[in-house]
């Protein structure tokens, strides 16, 4: 006989770029959007469900007798970015750990479709500068000093890095990246005029 365990209601924010769709790994039983910031309701597909529109505050999906779905479709039909709100109940009835951390490992491992953080290279000198804040949705970074670079870059996650206080050094060409860290990244160099790639996902 399986144990009961209580559902819990959790609150989510989605970021698409426009007409993009992604899809969210969630097991729930009840879905509702409560805010959309583009003009056109978004479009969701429950379980392969054919994609319709979702419009803000009343329509939701909920299936009773213990049975979850596992993934949302969301669709941006805006042209423009949109950000999505929504709240999910979580969880599984019958008791099964093992399931949901598979869940879980099955989300990171899918990945994201688009990064949250990226731009032109950054300059390092020889005071310390911030190269990525801290950042509660993201999986993974990546920084990676430029090929041409005559310096090294010091990596470290406060703005106390030195180039005798550090968790990471790049010389030219080299990368450092990390995984479920969400903290700040802060790098100086040992000479002026030093070039990173950065990015966060």
């Amino acid at each position: 006989m399986s144990e009961k365990t209580p559902c819990r209601l959790v609150f989510r924010a989605l970021t698409l770029a426009g007409l993009e769709r992604k899809r969210v790994h969630e097991v729930a039983s009840l879905f509702m959007i409560v805010s959309n910031t583009g003009d056109d309701n978004v479009k969701i597909s429950i379980e392969d469900d054919p994609l319709s529109e979702c419009p803000v505050g009343y329509q939701y999906r909920e299936r009773k007798d213990d049975t979850y779905f596992k993934h949302i479709d969301f669709y941006n039909p805006n042209v423009g970015v949109a950000v999505i709100e929504y709240i999910l109940s979580v969880g599984l009835v019958q008791s099964s750990p093992t399931i949901l951390e598979l869940e879980g490992i099955f989300e990171q491992l899918a990945g994201d479709t688009t990064p949250d953080n990226w731009d032109t290279e950054k300059t390092i000198g020889v005071a310390q500068s911030q190269v990525l804040a801290v950042n509660l949705n993201r999986k993974g970074l990546n920084v990676q000093a430029k090929s041409t670079n005559t310096g090294k870059i010091y990596i470290g996650f406060d703005n106390t890095v030195l180039t005798t206080k550090w968790v990471a050094e790049l010389q030219a060409g080299q990368a450092f990246m990390m995984d479920d860290y969400r903290g700040a990244i802060h790098a100086i160099a040992s000479a002026a005029d030093q070039l990173l790639g950065w990015g966060d996902w």
